[in-house]
């Protein structure tokens, strides 16, 4: 069929003329010898043959055709029409955002379906500013937000790329999901599904809102209704959010009350000791989990060099490091990172130097400003100018890779080099990020 679509939707482009040729000259037809349109009056067309269409077209000019087809007929009135038509402009990798506005500001009343749809869309396709401005375009008609909305403004407040400003319109999300959202499902006793209350749970971390986490918690105790996969994601998102919000004890007390031996729930749990610097702790359930004959994965070894690095235990870290071919795994960027970090942190500058040279991928500007970090914590000044140009090689729009390398020459007293560094942000026209505080 995809090798004939071409004609058909020519076929379908004349069609249209023709159409629009007919109606022109018999303007003075009366509307009650008009047959009614079935859409119109709700009928919902979803084996109409524009759909096989829509699956098999893969240009802007195609679809443009087909939703002019859709104006035409009618089509466009229908609910489910209007969201296919949204779909195809919004699918990942093919997407044309300016185009999917347009249909969509042409529906004359979208239903909250197709709200979600064109938010929904904005965000996977990298746009969440806009994706969060078609939020507030709800909240300002008549139509109320359903528990659907409320996690996808999660996401969008947690996916990269948002460069609003993050900290206002966080908090003013954040207050419409506490006062319209999750807030009124419990105090229903409704709770929402698994993917809704991690997405909730997930903003609670970021931003410290630790009564909504604990609320949920507490609701989801009350109904007793997650079981199996679904309450392996969910303890797991409700660890995460307690070590986060800094209650250890609390975060330990649901690992405990999970009977189950899924590596993800143990990450977790290591993660947030490593965290808070707990590292005896997070090292004894890393050999406890190992004594289960739970097989530690990427993430673990991780959390576990974290807790190394925390402490300051070398010989240790370095020992984890060298057994995870043991376990099957092979080393990535992350865990030579980890393993630079810790030799960087004890002062052996030299051997984290050799450690992110010698690996065997390129290291990027996360590895490169914690050596540069490590470097001006024991005034090794040299090494860390080094570290400094191949940050800002790597990174040469960041402001505060700039003031880092400035702040290391001023350090060695290096002044007028110091100066220079810093004017280079304004000759390149370079923006410092405002700081706040969710304080």
């Amino acid at each position: 069929m995809r090798r004939h679509l071409p004609k058909i939707l020519l076929a379908i482009s004349r069609l249209f003329n023709l159409r629009f040729l007919l109606f022109s000259s018999h303007v003075s037809v009366s509307s009650s010898t008009t047959q009614p349109n079935p859409i119109s009056r709700g009928k919902l067309i979803s084996d109409h043959p524009i759909f096989p269409l829509l699956d098999q077209a893969n240009r802007l000019s195609d679809l443009r055709i087909l939703h002019g087809h859709a104006i035409s007929s009618g089509l466009i009135t229908d609910r489910f029409a209007a969201s296919r038509l949204l779909q195809f402009c919004l699918r990942p990798g093919a997407g044309n955002l300016q185009y999917s506005v347009e249909i969509f500001d042409s529906l004359e009343r979208p239903d909250v379906y197709t709200w979600n749809a064109i938010i929904a869309g904005h965000i996977e396709l990298g746009s969440p500013d806009s994706g969060v401005s078609f939020y507030f375009r709800l909240r300002a008609s008549t139509l109320p937000p359903n528990m659907y909305t409320y996690a996808l403004l999660v996401k969008a407040c947690l996916v990269n790329g948002w460069t609003g400003d993050q900290f206002h319109t966080g908090r003013k999300i954040h207050g419409q999901v506490i006062k319209a959202g999750v807030e009124d499902f419990l105090a229903e006793g409704i709770v929402p599904d698994t993917v809704i209350l991690v997405s909730v749970l997930k903003a609670c971390a970021h931003s410290g809102a630790l009564d909504l986490g604990r609320s949920i918690h507490l609701n989801v105790q009350r109904n007793r209704n997650l079981n199996g996969n679904s309450n392996v994601i969910f303890s797991t998102a409700l660890i995460d959010m307690y070590c986060k919000c800094g209650c250890i004890d609390e975060a330990f007390e649901v690992f405990n009350g999970v009977c189950n031996g899924d590596v993800v729930i143990w990450n977790a749990i290591i993660r947030g000791l490593a965290m808070h610097g707990e590292w005896h702790r997070a090292l004894g359930l890393f050999d406890a989990m190992k004594g289960k004959g739970i097989k530690p994965n990427e993430a673990t070894y991780i959390s576990v060099l974290c807790a190394c690095t925390h402490a300051g235990i070398v010989e240790k870290g370095v020992e984890i490091f060298e057994s995870m071919k043991k376990d099957g795994i092979e080393p990535r960027r992350e865990h030579y990172g980890c393993l630079a970090d810790l030799m960087g942190r004890s002062g052996r500058i030299q051997r984290a130097q050799e450690v992110l040279l010698m690996m065997p991928m390129e290291p990027q500007a996360e590895q490169w400003g914690a050596l540069m970090f490590a470097c001006r914590m024991h005034g090794e000044v040299n090494a860390g100018l080094r570290a400094g140009r191949h940050l800002i090689a790597l990174e040469p729009s960041d402001a505060g890779r700039y003031v880092m390398l400035g702040n290391m020459f001023a350090d060695a007293g290096r002044w007028e080099e110091a100066a220079v560094t810093r004017s280079e942000i304004e000759d390149k026209g370079i923006q410092k990020e405002t700081g706040c505080s969710l304080v």
